[in-house]
């Protein structure tokens, strides 16, 4: 596809957070509100932090604008925007997002592109309620709802009653759109929630989310499963415990895996998996430790990038890494962790 000034794009996170950001953008520009006030075409492009440049590079032209949304900053992110900033000089990039990869080059990124929104005290979705808000555009009751009950999924705390439907709900599609990992359903859901009409869903759609829900339990229980096995192979170090999943866990899911572990044995954990053709190691902690060690991996060669959050972070880890000089990393951090 070649983009041009009649298109929009936006590029965001498969979970729930990054599709109810797409949602509330979708109908903000659809009501020539923001990002540009004409109408355009918009384009909706799913990516993960790892897939975010090569979905970018994968098209030519120069869009009216390209909004990323809850992806994390990870290296070499930086040198696509400038690429397209220099290419396309009248695009405008904004970028929105709650990851602390992000929060820290924020500043650079401001340098770079044309809006910049980052915080770590709220999910994307409701720092763009917050944007339109503070501009006086109204978002749908409706939408504003799932963005809420966003905020509750991605910090983990219990909804009150009056909105806990709407969190099951955003919680069985967040499930689907993960674990499905289809584009086309990923659209589906985004231009059904940015819909300000009550429409319910198709009874296809209603059939994949519980097909979903099914799957999910069984998802849950195999991961109790290896949890239980994983659990008894941990290697202690200082408050660590160094855990070795390439052979036992090739599916998705680690960082679900990561916090289980970390629960169960009741210390932080790092787990090394299998990402694609690569190795990653994920870190969880109770802290903000986690992307502290992640960014020592990356500036001691050990790591090529960290993306995630302060307690949950995940290196992908250079080929064939020193794994004696990991692990004392990670038992010279247990001073970061408490």
């Amino acid at each position: 596809m070649i983009w041009n000034e009649k298109d929009g794009v936006i590029v965001a996170d498969w979970d729930a957070d990054g599709a109810v950001s797409a949602a509330i953008l979708v109908y903000l520009q659809r009501n020539k509100l923001f990002p540009i006030e004409d109408k355009l075409d918009i384009h909706l492009l799913p990516a993960g932090a790892r897939e975010v440049t090569s979905v970018i590079r994968a098209f030519s032209g120069c869009p009216r604008f390209i909004a990323l949304l809850d992806i994390p900053y990870t290296n070499g992110l930086e040198k696509v925007l400038k690429n397209t900033k220099t290419v396309c000089k009248n695009t405008k990039i904004i970028y929105i997002d709650h990851h602390l990869s992000t929060l820290e080059v924020a500043g650079k990124l401001k340098e770079i592109i044309d809006l910049v929104k980052v915080g770590r005290e709220k999910p994307t979705s409701l720092h763009l309620v917050q944007l339109a808000e503070k501009e006086g555009w109204k978002i749908p009751s409706r939408l504003k709802a799932f963005a809420d009950a966003t905020g509750y999924i991605e910090l983990g705390r219990k909804p009150p009653a009056r909105i806990s439907k709407i969190v099951e709900l955003v919680a069985s599609i967040s499930r689907a759109l993960k674990l499905e990992h289809d584009k086309s359903f990923w659209e589906k859901m985004i231009n059904w929630m940015s819909n300000p009409l009550p429409i319910p869903l198709s009874k296809s759609e209603f059939q994949i989310l519980e097909r979903v829900k099914q799957e999910a339990q069984a998802k849950d229980e195999e991961l109790e499963d290896a949890v239980t096995r994983l659990s008894v192979s941990a290697e202690k170090i200082g408050c660590f415990r160094f855990v070795d999943a390439r052979k036992r866990w090739k599916r998705r899911g680690v960082t679900s895996l990561a916090t289980r572990l970390s629960r169960k044995l009741k210390s932080p954990v790092a787990l090394l998996a299998i990402l694609g053709e690569g190795e990653i190691l994920v870190i969880r902690t109770r802290n903000t430790a986690a992307k502290i060690i992640g960014d020592t991996l990356v500036e001691e060669k050990l790591g090529i990038d960290v993306g995630g959050h302060g307690n949950l972070a995940v290196v992908k880890l250079v080929k064939n890494p020193d794994y004696a000089k990991i692990k004392k990393i990670l038992l010279h951090a247990c001073r970061y962790t408490e």
